[in-house]
């Protein structure tokens, strides 16, 4: 099971890998597919001593049984957040129920989606995600954000 990170480490590790895309988006510029900015964004995290795990496989399943298709986070940090990359020109609301489902399916409470094709990426390019519940309806509109702006979903 993976743990539930109090408020005051989970400010200090956002603001930590905040700053590695910030470093990452600055070195690398504009314009570049996900994969760069994948793989510079790995260097930096690790650079900042965060255990950094790329392209993990999330298994589905149907009833107990495997569907034998698997989904891909882009990133796992510390084995406590999941980080879903982007390269695209704005935050489409799909970005967001699919980071929420690689949560909800691994078990894992925090999550960011970081966004390298949006202007401005430390204003409007990440943004971090706790899923409360796992067995939440994905479909639910339910969110409120805790007093760090980071956006908390929970069942109604």
């Amino acid at each position: 099971m993976h743990r539930f990170i109090d408020e005051k480490e989970r400010l200090a590790i956002f603001y930590k890998i905040r700053g590695a895309a910030i470093t990452v988006e600055q070195n690398l510029g504009p314009f570049l597919i996900e994969k760069y900015y994948e793989l510079a964004f790995v260097q930096e995290l690790k650079a900042s001593g965060f255990d950094v795990k790329q392209q993990v496989a999330i298994p589905t399943f149907y009833k107990g049984h495997p569907l034998g298709l698997e989904l891909v986070a882009d990133l796992i940090v510390d084995d406590d957040i999941i980080i879903e990359l982007k390269a695209t020109k704005k935050m489409e609301t799909s970005y967001v129920r699919q980071l929420l489902t690689y949560m909800r399916l691994m078990r894992i409470h925090h999550g960011l989606i970081v966004n390298f094709g949006i202007s401005y990426i430390s204003r409007y390019g990440i943004k971090p995600f706790i899923l409360t519940d796992f067995d939440t309806n994905m479909n639910v509109k339910t969110d409120f954000r805790d007093k760090f702006g980071v956006e908390v979903f929970i069942d109604e």
